[in-house]
């Protein structure tokens, strides 16, 4: 089945007809004339329930990257798709195949039993790779005995995945929390940067610093509690520090990240943030 895309729509809906949609895998093929020069594309399907369910591999492309091809398994009434600041391209359009079996190339032979090895690659590495992966850090080169460091993290129409938090200091003791619904006044707009410097998405993350925080919020999270020694300027921290630890934030949610100095010196404190925005996959 073979479906013309316009581009200059936001959303398209592409109903399968019932005999194709009934069969438990499918192919989508996506292919242009002329690739457009910038935009995404996010991908859903409906299984017949009237809900709309995130194709796996189909969030945020890059349209800029060209065609690509999809697998799915389970009934497909429907494919939508959600386009957002295309620019440039034409001639779009989805091929898509049905099959009683799955399409795809399966595990290479002696792959579990030690004579064949597959490929694979952490989740920070191919956030980067799609241009979804970004990063803040500061320095506070004078932070006082018992005074906040207060961070205004206020999150867009995307979810959020912490995936590190580092705090380094040169004193004794430090106390990190998180809190969400914080109120707050002023603050100075923080710049971070996107790990992808060739295709990087736009960040919907607003940060801000030096804000006056009058009620935090609900802490929704276990405080980290620093302890190092006094002076020595290597005392670094890694709140998500067990593999496969991160902290998920909410859409359009402010946030509070409050670094304290428990310490009865002032101190130096450097702090590291990465992050993912977009829907997980599970």
């Amino acid at each position: 089945m073979r479906f013309d895309i316009p581009l200059d729509q936001l959303e398209v809906s592409l109903d399968i007809p019932w005999k194709e949609s009934q069969q438990p895998y499918h192919t989508i093929d996506i292919y242009f004339d002329v690739v457009p020069s910038t935009g995404t594309l996010n991908l859903f399907v409906d299984e017949g329930n009237q809900e709309l369910i995130p194709l796996a591999g189909g969030t945020h492309r890059l349209l800029s990257m060209g065609g690509f091809r999809l697998a799915q398994g389970g009934k497909m009434d429907k494919l939508v798709l959600q386009f957002a600041s295309v620019t440039g391209g034409s001639g779009a359009y989805v091929i898509i195949n049905s099959y009683n079996a799955w399409p795809q190339p399966q595990f290479p032979d002696g792959a579990f039993e030690g004579t064949r090895a597959l490929t694979t690659q952490p989740y920070i590495e191919a956030n980067i790779k799609r241009g979804l992966q970004f990063e803040v850090s500061s320095l506070n080169p004078t932070l006082l005995a018992a005074a906040n460091q207060d961070t205004i993290f206020i999150t867009g129409s995307k979810p959020v995945i912490v995936k590190a938090r580092q705090v380094s200091f040169n004193g004794a003791h430090l106390t990190a929390r998180v809190y969400r619904g914080s109120a707050y006044t002023g603050g100075t707009p923080i710049g971070y940067f996107n790990l992808n410097d060739q295709d990087p998405a736009a960040g919907t993350v607003n940060i801000l610093g030096g804000a006056t925080v009058s009620d935090p919020g609900t802490e929704f999270g276990a405080p980290t509690y620093m302890v190092g020694t006094d002076g020595v300027g290597n005392s670094v921290v890694g709140t998500f520090a067990t593999t496969g630890s991160e902290r998920i934030l909410r859409a359009n949610t402010t946030y509070l990240l409050m670094i304290t100095n428990t310490d009865s010196v002032s101190q130096r404190v450097a702090a590291y943030l990465t992050w993912y925005e977009g829907e997980t996959d599970l």
